[in-house]
């Protein structure tokens, strides 16, 4: 006579890819036990009812019972392993914590508009023969534009938040955009940085992200810190 195995329906739940959050490992270990009741009395029913002729192969339910004690092991692993990774995450977003206060250098190309100003950076692999700095609004369109440097190397850009008819604009989330030219009339790949006051620290689900007046900075984004200087 053939058993069912009642562990197939646990596969999924003790797989480590489903076993990332907290409540994973706990419903796993629910799972287990209505699972292990269910075995038990499937057991027991299919004791009193197997043909004396035909009795059943022991070694099935001993198999299944090394199983259980298998999937036992793999969920207490995972619940382990959990504890562990909240520990990490909170150990790395207290020492963020540190940031508060600090102006920091990023990658990314939107910043926040605050008080009539908004900093960027950006940095030309190569010597260009012309450059063309945009800024971007929240609906895509460019809102003001102006040449810029053309060296090789890292150069600042500050908007002071007017338009191309120098009209003050609302404060917000803005994009930078460089093209660069070559002699060639090749395009030249620029990389773009944002520069503000962390105001804020908040976990994100691939880790700290750092609020720059608004703009959501990943804290693995960060390759340059700085003291504010205060305003006296």
């Amino acid at each position: 006579m053939a058993t069912t195995n009642p562990l197939s329906s646990l596969a999924t739940a003790t797989t480590p890819s489903n076993a990332s959050t907290a409540s994973s490992a706990a419903t796993a270990t629910a799972k287990l036990a209505d699972t292990y009741d269910s075995f038990l009395k499937l057991l027991t029913t299919q004791l009193q009812h197997q043909d004396p002729l035909s009795p059943m192969d022991s070694n099935q339910f001993v198999s299944q019972l090394v199983q259980f004690a298998g999937v036992e092991q793999q969920i207490a692993s995972n619940t382990n392993l959990e504890k562990l990774i909240a520990l990490q995450t909170s150990g790395i977003t207290g020492g963020s914590l540190g940031y508060m206060g600090k102006t920091v250098e990023a990658t990314g190309d939107t910043n926040t508009l605050a008080d009539g100003k908004a900093q960027y950076a950006y940095a030309l692999p190569t010597t260009a023969v012309s450059t063309t700095i945009g800024v971007v609004d929240a609906a895509g369109h460019v809102v003001y534009s102006t040449g810029g440097q053309t060296s090789a190397g890292r150069h600042d850009f500050t908007w002071d938040g007017k338009d191309l008819s120098g009209n003050v604009l609302p404060s917000g989330q803005y994009r930078i955009r460089v093209e660069a030219k070559d002699s060639n009339g090749g395009t030249i790949t620029a990389s773009t940085a944002v520069i503000g006051k962390v105001t804020a620290v908040e976990q994100g689900s691939n880790g700290p992200l750092l609020s720059l007046g608004g703009s959501m900075v990943p804290l693995a984004n960060v390759f340059a810190i700085r003291e504010t200087p205060s305003i006296n």
